[in-house]
């Protein structure tokens, strides 16, 4: 059941609920440690995600981590292009560490992809 808006009667028990079920049952319990009456189970398996997530549950969204990860690799390369192009006035913002791996890894790139190699200006 999708809701736009958070059931109060849904958000008190979840408000309640120790989300650390014991080992071995799928029964969650009161934060006084009390298990759930089976009506109660019902109620807290129909919770929507938005219900789960106004309550402070972290819940596992596999779309959401798909979503992140390519979100990840575009801003990588928006970045790169950025600093292959700024290369130097990067470099006078780095460390010695940093500007070590820098070297290493632009060597690497650029053995494998002419396109990335920095430019001199």
């Amino acid at each position: 059941m999708s809701a736009s808006t958070p059931r109060p009667h849904v958000m008190a028990l979840l408000f309640d609920t120790g989300f650390n079920r014991p080992s071995g049952t799928r029964t969650f319990r009161h934060l006084d440690g009390r298990p759930f009456t089976d009506e109660e189970q019902a109620l807290a398996d129909d919770a929507t995600l938005e219900e789960l997530q106004a309550a402070g549950v972290h819940v596992h969204n596999p779309e959401a981590g798909a979503e992140a990860e390519a979100a990840s690799l575009v801003l990588t390369e928006l970045l790169l292009k950025y600093a292959v192009q700024h290369h130097k006035a990067l470099a006078a913002l780095m460390t010695d560490e940093d500007l070590i791996d820098y070297d290493r890894l632009v060597t690497i790139v650029a053995a494998g992809a002419d396109g990335f190699r920095p430019r001199e200006d």
